[in-house]
């Protein structure tokens, strides 16, 4: 482990050594596969979920007809409190 702390503070050492515009673009970079792997990582979760309930290929008009008919059962009973 000790080898790979090393390894990072190397390369957080030539990191900063770039110019700015360098690093943004290193950031915005590191952020957006982050994000990509956040949003795989949600979609997996998603079909799985999907999967164990039996849903995986409801339509799309199926899905939102459910979630309406949800929504509205939650709005319903948060008004009668």
């Amino acid at each position: 482990m000790e080898t790979l702390d090393i390894r990072v503070e190397e390369f957080a050492q030539e990191i900063a050594s770039w110019e700015s515009t360098r690093q943004e673009n290193l950031l915005q970079k590191l952020v957006d596969l982050n994000y990509r792997r956040g949003l795989k990582a949600l979609s997996e979760k998603i079909k799985k979920r999907l999967l164990a309930e039996g849903k995986l290929h409801q339509s799309v008009d199926e899905i939102f007809a459910e979630l309406a008919r949800v929504r509205e059962a939650v709005a319903a009973d948060d008004y009668l409190r």
